[in-house]
């Protein structure tokens, strides 16, 4: 370095301070490596201020240093000139090229999209031999306080910069970007340094206001000043920053586009995501996808079973994939395939009905990432419809790379059966009336088995005939209350589906009695048959009618509750029918059939179960007039099921006829019949024994089956069961006096006359 020499004279201080001056000068527009002293020189200084771009108005001051960043005494202001940031000092005389740029003014807030609420401050330290176009902005901001912090201590101006950058950068993880000085970054530029400046200028300015802004960057830059680092409580902001940038940055890339535009220039820029380093691993980009990269699965789409499944899947990314979103706040809206649910509209079928309770279910799964492989595990569905779900995979900030779609098929809705709800005002009005018909139906059949065990005295068969009133009431009760249980049916498959065994043992009550009494009879289990009827219905085989509901009632045995039946108790207690009542009308089937050993087991159950209790009861007649000598099935201990007129109206509840038709003494007469029939006659005996001995009456010695019959006879009579048990042990001839066509009843003249599909039977 030129040394310059002062002797020492007695000329004045002036002329002595004047060439120290001019020896501090010389010194300080010396080069970093020692070069010549660099005179003083004209600058043409201009540049951008950018936070978005200051406005117009804007304030520039310019003060030259020295090489030690002191100030040489001079300073120069302008103003923005436009709207865009743009600034021009004009031509200066700088007696070093070092200078300290400070604006100060409203600009363009990119994340809000509008002018600032208030002004903000930015530093910039230049060189201005290496560049005339000076840029002003958050990072030339957030270096300067650690440039004059190393220059300080002793590091020359270039070097200082370079670090002071390269550690800046480094703590948003974009080290690349650090071979082109922060003071010649652009908003406008369209490059890489362009979107990193974008970035981090967002990530500063996000959720915060102006003065907010200007307190956060005095922090930081004190901080990094002192270390060129970010300690650990800084770090934990800029992650929780991070998070409420991802959800703003395409609408930061279209506010900055919109507002060049607004200004007459149109502006690119980047794609932002891959400029901030979300996971803190120090390199921005990996974490996302890039235009022309994709995930590749080895299945995309899986056919579940109902009963679910495990299902692995590989995959292929070119960036770590994850089953949520890794930063933010978790709320991404994705409307996959089986996301979209409807809301079904409930009449008061059910009592105090919740849908949350008891709605259609959704697809139930676990998912996991291990080692490049997806794994999902599902649930069995309870649904009585199929379902789809999809399984979205994530790139680190939660864009959706990848769906797999599982399709899973439909099952049984399964409510706990002391869970099913109860009737409601809509239900009980179709129960009501369904056991109003059913009741109509079993007294005038009931009728007709009187006139059967009473025709060898008095010829009384020979009047049932196909116009037969009380043949034409049963016919049309049995199907009225057919009708209703199928609207009732029909409803709750379209909503919870959960009566069907209630109706299912409610059906072969009537199909049972319309079977014995008539055989084969148009079947109808769907309310959608009865589309079709009035077209006519043809005879379904008693074979089939017989296999069905055998199917069905051991369906209601496997599934309804083992509790006391309460047919008595209102509309509730009749259509929740306990596994009691489907237990003795299988072993009725069983027993027409002739399988007693099948018929057994099951009446056994009833009778041990311990519900119900043999009493003196000795008629259960109808108890038509309650004031009559009858006594009271109401009573009973031994009334399994009866049927009762507890009409629901709209208004009022009609007092109730009642008719049994499950007692106790029934089970032990039938047990006895299928002791008798396997050759257990002394077991057979005893149970006959028992109801006489209960009812204090006193048998003939003789034929176990007479003497069952005579039982029957005496207490059964009117509950609907009589004929069936001598038909199906051949007794019906003989103890009634009539011919072979006669097992059979006719099918009501009104009946034939509306269904052209039906052929009457034989013999009328």
């Amino acid at each position: 370095m030129k040394k310059v020499m002062f002797e020492k004279t007695s000329k004045n201080v002036f002329l002595l301070n004047s060439l120290l001056f001019l020896c501090i000068s010389s010194v300080s527009c010396s080069s970093d490596e020692g070069g010549e002293e660099l005179p003083p020189a004209s600058y043409n200084v201009s540049g951008k201020v950018e936070k978005g771009p200051f406005v117009s108005g804007s304030t520039i001051t310019v003060q030259p240093m020295n090489e030690r960043l002191q100030v040489t005494g001079e300073m120069y202001s302008t103003t923005i000139n436009d709207d865009l940031g743009n600034f021009t000092l004009g031509s200066k005389e700088f007696q070093s090229p070092y200078a300290e740029l400070m604006a100060t003014g409203y600009f363009f807030n990119e994340v809000e999209g509008a002018l600032s609420d208030g002004t903000l401050t930015l530093r910039a330290l230049a060189d201005l031999s290496d560049k005339q176009t000076v840029n002003v902005n958050v990072l030339t901001h957030l270096k300067y306080t650690r440039m004059r912090n190393l220059i300080s201590s002793g590091s020359r101006f270039e070097s200082a910069n370079r670090q002071a950058q390269e550690e800046l950068l480094r703590q948003f993880g974009l080290e690349k970007y650090t071979s082109k000085d922060a003071s010649q970054f652009s908003i406008i530029a369209g490059t890489g340094e362009s979107a990193a400046l974008i970035a981090i200028s967002s990530l500063l300015l996000v959720d915060r206001s102006e003065a907010a802004l200007t307190e956060y960057l005095a922090k930081l830059s004190e901080e990094f000043g002192r270390t060129g680092t970010f300690s650990e409580a800084i770090r934990s902001q800029i992650r929780k920053d991070k998070g409420k940038l991802v959800g703003e940055l395409a609408d930061i890339k279209e506010n900055i586009v919109e507002r060049y535009s607004s200004l007459g220039i149109d502006v690119s820029v980047k794609d932002l995501v891959s400029f901030v380093d979300w996971n803190d691993n120090g390199i921005v980009g990996d974490e996302v996808m890039k235009e022309g990269e994709e995930v590749r699965l080895d299945c995309a789409e899986i056919s579940v079973p109902n009963e679910g499944g495990t299902y692995t899947i590989q995959i292929n990314s070119p960036v770590p994939v994850y089953l949520e979103q890794q930063i933010g706040d978790g709320d991404l809206e994705f409307v996959g395939p089986s996301d979209i649910v409807t809301e079904e509209k409930f009449v008061d079928l059910y009592d105090k009905y919740d849908p949350s309770a008891f709605r259609d279910g959704e697809i139930n799964l676990t998912k996991s990432i291990e080692n490049n492989t997806l794994k999902i595990v599902v649930s069995p569905l309870t649904s009585k419809r199929e379902k789809k779900k999809s399984v979205l995979l994530y790139d680190y900030i939660g864009n959706v790379v990848a769906t797999v779609t599982l399709t899973q098929e439909a099952g049984v809705v399964k409510i706990p059966v002391e869970d099913v709800p109860l009737l409601g005002h809509e239900g009980k009005y179709i129960v009501g009336n369904l056991a109003d018909h059913l009741l109509s139906g079993m007294q005038s059949y009931s009728v007709l088995e009187q006139n059967y065990w009473n025709n060898k005295e008095a010829n009384t068969v020979a009047n049932i005939t196909p116009e037969d009133r009380y043949v034409e009431n049963a016919w049309e009760r049995f199907y009225s209350a057919n009708t209703q249980l199928l609207l009732l049916k029909r409803m709750d498959e379209g909503m919870l589906n959960v009566y069907s065994d209630f109706c299912n043992v409610l059906s072969a009550f009537w199909y049972s009695t319309l079977l014995y009494g008539w055989g084969g009879v148009p079947y109808l289990t769907d309310y959608s048959q009865l589309d079709n009827a009035m077209s006519g219905v043809p005879r379904t085989s008693e074979r089939f009618i017989l296999a069905d509901m055998q199917e069905k009632l051991l369906s209601a045995v496997e599934n309804l509750e083992e509790k006391k039946n309460e047919s008595l108790e209102g509309a509730d207690g009749f259509f929740f029918v306990s596994k009691d009542v489907a237990r003795v009308l299988l072993a009725n089937l069983y027993m027409y059939e002739g399988r007693y050993d099948e018929a057994m087991p099951l009446l056994r159950s009833v009778m041990d179960n311990g519900f119900y209790r043999l009493d003196a009861s000795t008629n259960f007649a109808p108890s038509i007039d309650l004031e009559s000598s009858y006594v009271s099935v109401e009573n009973s201990t031994e009334v399994i099921f009866a049927l009762q007129n507890e009409r629901v109206t709209r208004a009022t509840i009609v007092s109730p006829q009642v008719t049994p038709y499950i007692t106790l003494s029934d089970v032990y007469l039938s047990l006895a019949e299928c002791c008798y029939h396997a050759g257990r006659a002394s077991e057979a005996n005893s149970l006959v024994e028992a109801v006489a001995q209960a009812k204090s009456l006193v048998l003939a010695e003789g034929d176990v089956l007479f003497r069952i019959k005579e039982l029957r006879e005496h207490l059964l009579l009117y509950s609907g069961t009589y004929f069936a048990f001598l038909k199906r042990n051949g007794l019906a001839q003989d103890v009634c006096g009539i011919e072979n066509n006669r097992l059979l009843l006719p099918i009501p003249s009104s009946e034939m006359r509306f269904n052209m599909m039906l052929t009457q039977n034989p013999g009328y």
